[in-house]
């Protein structure tokens, strides 16, 4: 592959977090981006029956996310973050249109497997760094001290876009949290209660939150139409 070619976004990023009654929740918060944005956040919201729903904060980021992956229905919102210094991070998002509201709150805990892999990982990706015993090894370091199971450092979206999860700045696992949407209680953090794919990507054993980097190809011409 075409190292190059991948772009660096940073900020946060959630990998898949199930909540009991089915449900799963994904959010990036970028602080740093390649596109004309040079920060925006998007949540996404996947339903026990696999409606898989976007929010963009700004609405125009959805043709960017809608490069790399495909959604059922998409929304402009305002989208809120909130890390607190005891580790809580609450996320408050309401469509544009005044339909749909969403609340979570989770607890964030770093482990020294956490810690370990943060200091492990590094950017940008090299053809080294993407070698197969390279990733295999990279793999096999954040499933045994972190997701347990799930982890792809390395590889593509259902859109076929190569991504690399780069230099960790925080990891911390998801040990505790739940959520509500449009006054709806969806439970309570979880294990994976179903097999849910997008592209490579699946939800980890134990759910995690990164601050750090991720790379992948961008360019305005990728975006086609109007998400």
């Amino acid at each position: 592959m075409d190292t190059p070619t991948l772009e660096t976004f940073h900020g946060y990023q959630s990998s898949f977090i199930p909540f009991s009654s089915g449900y799963y929740l994904y959010l990036a918060k970028w602080d740093t981006t390649p596109t004309g944005f040079s920060s925006f956040s998007n949540l996404w919201i996947i339903t026990p029956g696999n409606n898989r729903i976007l929010y963009a904060d700004p609405q125009g980021t959805s043709k960017i996310v809608c490069i790399y992956h495909e959604f059922n229905e998409i929304y402009g919102a305002d989208i809120s973050v909130e890390h607190t210094a005891t580790n809580h991070l609450f996320i408050n998002c309401s469509s544009l249109d005044g339909v749909h509201t969403i609340r979570v709150e989770l607890k964030l805990v770093e482990t020294f497997g956490s810690r370990l892999v943060s200091g492990l990982s590094s950017s940008p990706p090299t053809p080294l760094k993407l070698s197969s015993p390279m990733i295999g090894i990279s793999n096999l370091l954040v499933n045994l001290f972190v997701a347990k199971n799930g982890s792809k450092i390395f590889g593509k979206t259902e859109t076929g876009m190569p991504y690399y999860h780069g230099k960790t700045d925080r990891l911390f696992v998801i040990s505790q949290g739940s959520a509500n949407i449009n006054g709806k209680d969806i439970g309570t953090v979880s294990t994976p209660t179903w097999s849910l794919t997008f592209g490579d990507s699946v939800p980890f054993y134990n759910p995690v939150m990164k601050i750090g980097n991720l790379h992948i190809p961008y360019k305005d011409d990728l975006m086609i139409g109007d998400a």
